[in-house]
């Protein structure tokens, strides 16, 4: 928070250093795991499932739930598109960096997670530090450890990064008090930014981390859930403004149903009966994908931009994907995570509604001529409380 306080370019700046650190120790790790991997501890590749420390592990139900323990790991591309705005030609810049964010997340998360396996038996499996320790060499352990205490802090700073940029941005709709629109003197929000931080700080002292992590999960999922309804609907909803909603909602709904009547009854309990229904729930889900294809006609899209294929069927099974990973969760996670999005819903309906420009000004503010790059919040701010827009500064890039 101190780092960011002092404006996003020295954060910027102190997030790419701790960065390129980070990345020589993901680096030594790959490099120095092979030299010390013993092939014989990577068979069998895929233990069995069975019960360890009274939880059933292993086998391939263990790696979905590890997969969706992996979620935060990929936060990096959503960071970056919360700063696209800032790019300098972001219609050829964004596709590549949101792509080489997810595939180098991807390719370094699966070296790391082989070279570790590779040094020690997955029974024995710990930390890296561990591994290299039980291998014998201390010193390669020690740098480790190292590394990690050192660039650790930077996790944390880049999930706040964007986060006053993201209260900014909701504030000049109306959604957020407008003391999170206001910049001070530097070009920096500083208000925004401590009393962001400040609210989270109390949340890692109180939330215990592995619930946390959870539910930074959970919220990580929800989103991808969101962003494929919101593309369905951008899509289907101005040529069917009635049905659409209602079919993209019982989608999301018997998709929801398919993969906890799956997981919860079926993998967990072993219940046939919850297989049947969730087998049912399935066919409902896919059969709903296709009314939506054939009575939702999707609207034509503007002559360069860019039309994601299949639609709705890929968004359906990214949506059942996603709420089958958030069936891994553990139970007191999954409740505080709903929770918190019971508060949230809470206060757009106590503040946001009341004051959101999308309900009178919304036409006018998309009337306004916005920055193509690099200033992408200095857009006028229009308030439902003034009738006329008034000029906000924007926040220093």
């Amino acid at each position: 928070m101190v780092v960011l306080l002092m404006g996003v370019r020295f954060g910027k700046a102190f997030v790419n250093t701790v960065t390129m650190v980070k990345m020589a120790v993901v680096a030594f790790i790959i490099i120095a795991g092979f030299a010390a991997m013993n092939p014989d501890n990577l068979s069998p590749f895929v233990p069995t499932r069975s019960e360890l420390d009274g939880t059933m592990t292993f086998g391939t139900q263990g790696i979905i739930t590890g997969a969706s323990q992996a979620f935060f790991g990929y936060v990096g591309f959503d960071e970056i598109c919360c700063l696209a705005g800032e790019a300098k030609n972001p219609k050829k810049i964004m596709p590549i960096a949101v792509m080489s964010v997810v595939i180098g997340t991807m390719v370094l998360s699966a070296l790391c997670s082989l070279v570790l396996a590779g040094m020690v038996t997955y029974l024995d499996a710990g930390s890296f530090g561990d591994g290299f320790e039980g291998h014998g060499w201390k010193w390669a352990g020690t740098i480790v450890r190292a590394g990690e205490v050192v660039t650790m802090p930077v996790v944390a700073l880049i999930g706040f990064l964007a986060q006053p940029r993201l209260n900014y941005a909701l504030a000049c709709d109306g959604l957020l008090p407008r003391i999170f629109a206001e910049v001070d003197s530097k070009g920096n929000l500083f208000k925004n930014t401590l009393i962001t931080g400040l609210f989270f700080t109390v949340i890692a002292i109180v939330v215990p981390f592995d619930t946390l992590w959870d539910i930074v999960n959970f919220g990580v999922m929800m989103s991808f859930i969101i962003a494929n309804v919101s593309l369905t609907l951008a899509r289907m909803k101005p040529q069917s403004p009635k049905l659409s909603p209602i079919l993209i909602t019982a989608l999301v709904v018997t998709a929801g149903c398919t993969a906890f009547l799956y997981q919860e009854g079926y993998e967990n309990n072993a219940s046939t009966a919850c297989l049947v229904f969730a087998i049912i729930f399935l066919v409902i889900t896919v059969g709903i994908s296709v009314i939506l294809f054939v009575k939702c006609p999707q609207t034509a899209n503007a002559p360069g931009l860019f039309a994601a294929p299949l639609v709705p069927f890929i968004p359906m099974i990214c949506i059942l994907a996603d709420w089958y990973m958030i069936a891994q969760i553990d139970h007191l996670a999954l409740g505080l995570s709903f929770a918190w999005m019971a508060v949230g819903a809470l206060s757009y309906f106590v503040y946001g509604y009341f004051h959101a420009e999308a309900r009178d000004n919304w036409s006018q503010l998309m009337g306004q001529s916005l920055p193509l790059h690099g200033d992408s919040l200095s857009a006028p701010m229009l308030s439902a409380k003034y009738s006329s827009v008034q000029d906000l500064k924007s926040p220093a890039v």
